[in-house]
C-alpha cells in the first residue's frame, strides 16, 4: 500500500455499520503437494508492506524480516531479497521494467548459479482497493475486472518461471487483503464516486477481493496467507488506523493510516508461514504483543 493523501470529504464518510464479513471472505486454497520448502534465498513481492513504509515513518521493516526469521529457524542460511515496492499497484506491477520482470530475471539468474529460491511470498492489491476507498477512481465492479486480469497475469508469469520440467521448483504463497477500516461507509455526498458506483461498505468490499485471491490462487494451487481473518476484529492492534474513527478539522491523516502497526507485521508473517507447509518449531513463532 502506497503513502497516500486523504480528502477531508472522504474521511468524514467514515462511520460505523453492523454489517458483518461473510464468512467465505478468506482464502484457503492450499497446495496440490508437498511443498519444496526453504531455499538459498527467500523472495518478497508486494508493496510498501514489504518495504515497512507507512505515513509516519516507524523505522521498522516490513512483514519479510520476521517471515526471514521463521525461515531462518527451518534453514539458517536462506538470505532474504525483497523487490518490494511501495506504492505498488497489480498494474504497476506489470510494467516492462517493473517488480514483476525483476522477479523473474532473479529467479531465473539464481537458478543458473544452482541456486533455489524458495519461498516466494506476494501480497498485491491492497493499492488497488485503496484506489476505490480513498479516491474514488473507479467502481468496486470495474476495479475488481481489472484486479483479477492482472492477477492472472502475474500468478501465471510467476508459475512459469517458477517452473522446469512441469515441476515448480520453489513455493509461490499469495496473500490476501485485510480490512483496514472495519465497519466503515465511504457515501455521496461528502465523497466523490466514480459515475455508477454505489456508496461503499467496506465490510463488503474487501471480501470480494479476497473472492479474487481465492479463485486465482485455487486455480494454480497456490497457497493463500489468510491476512483477512487474521486482523478480523483486531485491527485497533494491528493498523495504525485511530478506532474508533477520529474526525478532527484539519483531519489528522495518521489517524487513517491503513499500513500495520509492528505487530501487523508479525501477524502477516505468521499467516504466510502457516500457509507455507513449512514444519516450523511452534515454539519459535513470534508472539505478538499489542
Amino acid at each position: 500500500m502506497r503513502r497516500w493523501t486523504l480528502v477531508t470529504a472522504v474521511l468524514v464518510t467514515l462511520v460505523l455499520v453492523v454489517s458483518a464479513a461473510p464468512h467465505n471472505a478468506a482464502a484457503l486454497s492450499i497446495p496440490a503437494a508437498a511443498p519444496v520448502g526453504p531455499g538459498d534465498f527467500y523472495l518478497a513481492l508486494g508493496d510498501s508492506l514489504v518495504t515497512g513504509t507507512e505515513l509516519v515513518d516507524d523505522s521498522l521493516p516490513g512483514y519479510p524480516a520476521t517471515m526471514a526469521q521463521i525461515l531462518g529457524a527451518v534453514k539458517p542460511s536462506i538470505t532474504l531479497h525483497r523487490l518490494g515496492v511501495s506504492g505498488e499497484t497489480s498494474l504497476s506491477m506489470l510494467a516492462p521494467a517493473g517488480q514483476l520482470a525483476q522477479a523473474v530475471a532473479y529467479i531465473a539468474t539464481q537458478r543458473a548459479a544452482g541456486k533455489v529460491v524458495s519461498p516466494v511470498t506476494l501480497d498485491i492489491g491492497g493499492n488497488d482497493m485503496a484506489a476505490v476507498f480513498l479516491q474514488g477512481a473507479a467502481t468496486v465492479t470495474n476495479t475488481l475486472t481489472l484486479y483479477r486480469a492482472d492477477l492472472k497475469i502475474i500468478l501465471d508469469t510467476l508459475d512459469a518461471a517458477m517452473t522446469v520440467g512441469g515441476q515448480r521448483q520453489g513455493d509461490l504463497i499469495l496473500m490476501n487483503l485485510y480490512n483496514p477500516y472495519p465497519g466503515a461507509v465511504l457515501a455521496p455526498p461528502l465523497v466523490t464516486l466514480a459515475p455508477g458506483q454505489e456508496p461503499i461498505v467496506t465490510d463488503l468490499a474487501v471480501p470480494l477481493f479476497n473472492q479474487v485471491v481465492a479463485e486465482e490462487a485455487a486455480a494454480r494451487s497456490i497457497p493463500v496467507a489468510d491476512a483477512y481473518s487474521a486482523f478480523s476484529g483486531r485491527q485497533p492492534g494491528l493498523v495504525y488506523v485511530k478506532f474508533p474513527y477520529v474526525i478532527t478539522a484539519p483531519i489528522n491523516q495518521a489517524n487513517f493510516d491503513f499500513h500495520p502497526r509492528p505487530a501487523g507485521h508479525v501477524v502477516l508473517a505468521r499467516a504466510f508461514a502457516e500457509a507455507s507447509g513449512y514444519r516450523v518449531p511452534r515454539i519459535w513463532m513470534p508472539v505478538i504483543i499489542q
